[in-house]
């Protein structure tokens, strides 16, 4: 069967709003939280990467284990679903189309109530990204009683970089979910358990700024909205994708 030529951009990936025209390199890039299920994110990639290989088996595996992905692939125009060789989507494209969470609607599930996603989208600093600035400019924090602490700063840190850069380069060792179609940058993600995580260690106490930070107040604005839309994924049980885009 030939591939399917399909756009999933006429459906899901515009539903959870990106812009796909305009796109222009020259911009800062906007930054997006995104609700998804981390879970079946962590289990799909997996088999794309597989499929990359050569190794189609698991992804039709992968399918088959959750034939809710099969299904949404089938209302999306895919013909064949479990044949990651008949499906001409990119793998950036296939993975955010099989995992966005979407309401009964088929809208993106949203995440708080816009103002501190927007407050996120575009920081004025290094990459765009208040996550990159929060992991530089945070330290441990040796003062305050232990209870408050909740989590410590190496595993704040880590569920941050996760969230940040878990499906670049560093991570996976290549850049094919920073690349996909009109721009769609998937950088990381977490699991629902994972947001819970890094929502209460960002609440306690564990962590503080480092003295050299180049923003009067950048981190606690970062963190503060941050925290706001982890709280409306914990409260939706949802995970969350860290997507960049012009």
């Amino acid at each position: 069967m030939k591939p399917t030529n399909a756009s999933p951009y006429d459906g899901l990936v515009e539903a959870a709003g990106m812009d796909l025209d305009g796109l222009d390199g020259a911009t800062s890039p906007f930054i997006t939280l995104d609700a998804c299920d981390g879970d079946l994110v962590g289990f799909l990639f997996p088999a794309l990467e597989a499929s990359y290989a050569g190794d189609s088996k698991p992804w039709t595996d992968a399918l088959k284990a959750h034939p809710r992905v099969e299904k949404r692939l089938l209302e999306q125009g895919i013909e064949s679903p479990t044949d990651r060789s008949s499906i001409a989507w990119d793998d950036p494209t296939l993975l955010f189309t099989s995992t966005v969470a979407l309401t009964s609607e088929g809208r993106a599930v949203p995440l708080g109530d816009g103002k501190a996603r927007e407050r996120i989208g575009r920081f004025p600093h290094g990459d765009g990204s208040p996550i990159t600035y929060m992991i530089e400019f945070m330290r441990p924090n040796n003062r305050g009683a232990a209870i408050t602490h909740r989590m410590g700063l190496e595993e704040i840190l880590a569920l941050l970089t996760q969230l940040n850069s878990g499906l670049s380069d560093q991570h996976v060792g290549h850049h094919r979910y920073n690349q996909g179609k009109a721009g769609l940058d998937i950088r990381g993600y977490l699991t629902a358990d994972q947001v819970a995580s890094l929502r209460l260690g960002l609440a306690g106490r564990g962590w503080s700024v480092t003295a050299d930070e180049p923003i009067d107040g950048g981190m606690r604005d970062a963190s503060k909205n941050l925290i706001a839309v982890l709280r409306a994924a914990e409260r939706r049980n949802v995970g969350v994708f860290l997507r960049s885009h012009s």
